[in-house]
């Protein structure tokens, strides 16, 4: 079995080092090929000399994507696969030394599977601020945390891998590419780009395997960890949910409304109330802004995804 592990990238050259350096370390079964493809969607930092500098100790191919978006480096690294499956993984994670030995048996053990996802565990690089341990059930998805316990299982659409730690046998994935209308661009947290694909292929009839002993570290720097970033993640996903067009609001104006009453109640709550009253509120505010943002395009993403699928997805 060959597998092709697969990471994009923009602008963060010393957190990816980090990456690779851990991914160095891994344990790589007898029978088993990887290569490692990073994909640099044209960043402007040291990336592509940090990629290079591992030349000797990974099995590492370095891939330029100039037109930014997450979904386009993604479909980059697709189109550049050689393996059986691809194990996709993000610049900021730190790998299991068994990550390739678990996923290789689970794939063996469930040949009919089509997609596998894993553990992803948060490790914050200071100690977690109490705000957010007192309302981690709520701000979590932010974070890319995924556990859906200690037993093999069909994943469910609401448990569906994030990007972090996630892999599809690769006919497959080049039957499903990705939307490019989703998922990061540069700085933006535009997301649901895994998701949308995942979603596709169950809808074709396929179905996915949780392996618990598939594992990642999400490494959170400090300067994600606040409430900030907790609502830019949040916009991103109200932005998605008009692009899928399903709004949480009625209206644009709907929407406008939500966001100005939750951030008045935010701003008054935050040094009034216990933090989970507040939270709630920067949380439904960002989502309804992001619906607010996201209006004029409703639905132009997937409706024209829809009317273009592929004979492929319809295996």
């Amino acid at each position: 079995m060959k597998v092709t592990v697969a990471i994009c990238t923009w602008n963060r050259s010393e957190l990816l080092r980090q990456t690779l350096e851990q991914m160095a370390h891994l344990r790589i079964p007898e029978d088993v090929h990887f290569e490692l493809l990073v994909v640099d969607n044209a960043s402007t930092d040291n990336t592509r000399e940090v990629i290079e500098s591992f030349a000797r100790t990974l099995p590492i191919k370095y891939l330029f994507q100039i037109e930014q978006g997450h979904s386009h480096s993604r479909n980059m690294a697709v189109e550049n696969a050689s393996g059986d499956i691809i194990l996709w993984t993000d610049n900021d994670v730190l790998v299991d030394p068994d990550w390739l030995v678990e996923l290789v048996n689970g794939a063996k053990e469930h040949p009919d599977a089509a997609f596998f996802g894993g553990k992803i565990e948060p490790v914050f690089e200071q100690t977690q601020a109490q705000w957010l341990k007192e309302t981690w059930n709520k701000c979590s998805p932010a974070y890319a945390v995924r556990d859906l316990g200690n037993e093999q299982l069909i994943i469910p659409p609401a448990g569906f891998p994030f990007g972090a730690n996630f892999a599809i046998r690769t006919q497959i994935q080049k039957a499903f590419l990705y939307d490019t209308r989703l998922g990061r661009v540069a700085g933006g947290m535009l997301g649901d780009d895994e998701i949308n694909v995942l979603m596709r292929i169950v809808d074709a009839g396929h179905h996915g395997i949780w392996l618990p002993r598939l594992k990642v570290k999400h490494f959170i720097p400090t300067d994600r960890a606040t409430p900030e970033y907790v609502c830019k993640y949040f916009v991103g996903q109200g932005i998605a949910n008009l692009l899928k067009d399903k709004p949480t609001m009625k209206s644009r104006f709907h929407a406008f409304r939500v966001t100005a009453f939750n951030r008045l109640c935010y701003r008054w709550k935050k040094k009034r109330s216990h933090p989970d009253e507040w939270v709630s509120h920067l949380i439904r505010g960002a989502i309804a802004w992001g619906e607010c943002l996201g209006w004029p395009h409703r639905g132009e993403s997937l409706k024209t995804q829809s009317d273009a699928k592929t004979s492929g997805e319809r295996q």
